[in-house]
Order: C-alpha cells, then sequence, then structure tokens
C-alpha cells in the first residue's frame, strides 16, 4: 500500500517514517512538514492512505476535506494531540476515516492501516459490479433532532422518487436503531435487520450485504432496524461506516432515515453524507429545535454547504410562514414539501409510497421537485 505522509513537526516525521519502515506492506511514497508537496502527488499518482497531523488548532481540516472530495480513494488517518469528542467529530466530518492520539503508538499505527487495507481487499470485487468504484452512489441522509417532522415519509418518498432516474439502483437505511419504522411504513415484515449485518461484518462486501436487504414493491431495497432494542447494543460507529460504505459501492443512492438525536453509533452517517436533509415543520418547537442543531453542525465543523433545509408539513396559510422559519434560522429554506394529512397517514398506514400512488398530489409534485434539484446539483429552492 501506498502511504504519504503529512507530520506537524521534522521530529514527528522522522519518529513516523521510522515505524513505518518496520510494516513490510507499507512503501512510504512520501514524507514531509507542508502540505504543497503532498497535494502534488496526489495530482500526478494515486495513494492509498494520507496519514497526517492536524496542525494547530485544527489548521489543517480544510486540507484533508479538500483530499477527501477530490481524491476519494485515499484513506486519510488523521493524528490528533487530544482524545476529544469534538476532535473525532471534526477529523470524521472532514472526511478521515480513523484517528489516532499523539504521541503515536507503532501497534495501534500498523492495526488502523491494516483494517484500512482489510476494507480494500474486500472491495476489490465491486469494480466488476453495475457501479464503477469511481462513481460511489450518494448518500442522503435526512435528519433532525425533532420527533413527529415527517423523516421517515420523506425518507421514504424521496428513495421512491429516486427509481425514477434510469437504471438506477436506490437502498434506504432506517438507523433509527431504537424506535425506526420505515419497514413498517412499508408494509414490510423484515425477515433480516442491522444487527444479522454486524453479526456478518467481517465478512461484509457490496455483494454479500445485498442479500440481507429487503425488497419493497416499489423497486427500492431497504435495511430495516433492529426489531428488538436490546440488540443495538452490539452495534457501535465502525459497524455503521462499514456498511454504508459498502452500500454505496453498489447503489447510486443511499438515503438514511435517522434518529431524532445525535447518537455516536450513527454519527457515520453524517460523516459520509453527500447531503444531509434537515427536516423542520413550521411549529416553534421543531424551528427552535433545528436552530440548536445549526449551531451544533457548526461547532463540529461539518460542511455547510452540504445542509440542505427541508419544510416539510408547510401551510402557506399557516401562522409560521416559509419567511418566518428563514429569519429564525438565518438560512434559506432549500425544498417546502406541502402536507395532506388525508393521503399522507393512508400512505403510511398502508406501506405504499405517496409518490407513486398519488403522483400528481401537491406533496407529491413537491418531492419530485426536491430530487430533480438534488440529482442536478442545483439550489433545491422548491
Amino acid at each position: 500500500m501506498k502511504l504519504l505522509l503529512l507530520a506537524d513537526s521534522e521530529t514527528e516525521r522522522r519518529n513516523i517514517v521510522g515505524m513505518l519502515g518496520n510494516i513490510d506492506y507499507i512503501q512510504l511514497a512520501g514524507d514531509f512538514i507542508d502540505e504543497e508537496p503532498i497535494w502534488e502527488l496526489l495530482q500526478h499518482s494515486s495513494a492509498d492512505i494520507l496519514l497526517m497531523g492536524s496542525g494547530m488548532n485544527g489548521q489543517r481540516y480544510a486540507f484533508v476535506e479538500k483530499v477527501s472530495a477530490q481524491y476519494p480513494h485515499t484513506d486519510i488517518i488523521m493524528m490528533e494531540d487530544e482524545l476529544l469528542e469534538v476532535t473525532m467529530h471534526n477529523a470524521l466530518f472532514v472526511g478521515a476515516k480513523d484517528v489516532l492520539i499523539k504521541p503515536i503508538d507503532p501497534e495501534k499505527l500498523m492495526n488502523a492501516i491494516y483494517r484500512i487495507q482489510q476494507l480494500k481487499n474486500k472491495q476489490v470485487p465491486s469494480l466488476q459490479k453495475k457501479i464503477k468504484k469511481s462513481e460511489r452512489g450518494q448518500v442522503y441522509t435526512v435528519f433532525s433532532t425533532k420527533g413527529g417532522v415527517g423523516k421517515t415519509f420523506v425518507a421514504i418518498n424521496l428513495a421512491t422518487s429516486l427509481l425514477k432516474e434510469p437504471e438506477k439502483r436506490v437502498v434506504l437505511v432506517d438507523l433509527d436503531l431504537d424506535f425506526g419504522n420505515a419497514a413498517l411504513a412499508l408494509n414490510l415484515y423484515p425477515k433480516f435487520t442491522i444487527s444479522d449485518i454486524v453479526d456478518d461484518i467481517r465478512n461484509i462486501d457490496s455483494d454479500l450485504i445485498e442479500s440481507y436487504l429487503i425488497p419493497h414493491e416499489s423497486g427500492i431495497k431497504v435495511l430495516p432496524a433492529n426489531l428488538q432494542q436490546e440488540m443495538n447494543e452490539f452495534i457501535n460507529a465502525e459497524h455503521i461506516r462499514i456498511i454504508l460504505e459498502a452500500l454505496r459501492e453498489s447503489f447510486d443512492y443511499v438515503i438514511v432515515d435517522m434518529p431524532a438525536r445525535f447518537l455516536e453509533t450513527i454519527l457515520p452517517a453524517l460523516a459520509l453524507a453527500d447531503t444531509l436533509l434537515v427536516i423542520t415543520t413550521p411549529e416553534i418547537s421543531s424551528v427552535r429545535n433545528i436552530k440548536a442543531l445549526l449551531v451544533t453542525l457548526k461547532d463540529l465543523n461539518f460542511p455547510q454547504s452540504k445542509i440542505k433545509i427541508i419544510l416539510n408539513k408547510a401551510d402557506r396559510r399557516g401562522e409560521i410562514t416559509q419567511k418566518d422559519v428563514e429569519v429564525t434560522l438565518n438560512k434559506k429554506v432549500d425544498a417546502s414539501i406541502a402536507f395532506d394529512y388525508r393521503k399522507v397517514v393512508s400512505s403510511l398506514n398502508r406501506g405504499v409510497p405517496l409518490v407513486n400512488e398519488y403522483p400528481k398530489n401537491v406533496v407529491s409534485k413537491n418531492i419530485e421537485k426536491m430530487r430533480l434539484r438534488l440529482v442536478e446539483g442545483e439550489s433545491l429552492d422548491v
């Protein structure tokens, strides 16, 4: 494996070069303390791993995000000074695969590199799949810190709407591990759940994981949450990362339905998100919760360009308008979805996505517009 080293100091560079010399399967392709020569090497040749420090006060996070976006096949291992929750979040959100704490322990460094090597070995067969490795699927994470705002409804109907893209494959992942009801809302009885995949996590690749997915008559595949909450204690963040990485290797779109709170276990769904759909409704409690969420995401250095505000259950005649929401959040509403209580509840109760059964309904039209904007990569503004 070809590795590039970007150290924070000359002393650190020499120490780590010495450690890497003891790892037989590593080819050190370059070791520096400046970003520029690293960037030049990446432009002219590929690298499997970039091992790098975060710099003074985390000044190199922007460089990590740049590398992660431009060279997604180069896995990044960050070296941090302290083991802090915010440090881990910052590293994951900008695209790091692993984090090591200084002073670097040689055994932990070897283990981190070995884990990445193992994951890459499992991904080799996916080069022959329906989706090329260079065209990995888009991850749309649907999130809110307020329950009852319609996350699952939006996730299901967005997933189904995305099937209108020619020859595209879509998977819906229910990561509301404690109270997930995506399968129920699609009238599915899960034969397998996420815990079954975790039990087989050492063997998981994009072929095997499909055998655990539940097909829905709409054409999407579904990975349900656990039926029993006690099974969730055996799931960790690394499991979730491996699962999502495997799914994006063979699906064009991965839609993630999140719980209404931050949990360490499901943070990879935020870190891997190409787009974070933040759902709110025109209610004071909901908008205030989203305002706090946006502050938290900013503090965690989550890329603001990935955040899209979705106003669900919008009512132009209501007391709280879209303009009120935008003023309170100090952020533009990217998409507005109307609310038809009778038809929405009926579709969820019967397990039939609204966009399929009532394509001319105003709610379906709003979701269709949102889908088109997402695919085209433009402002949603619908």
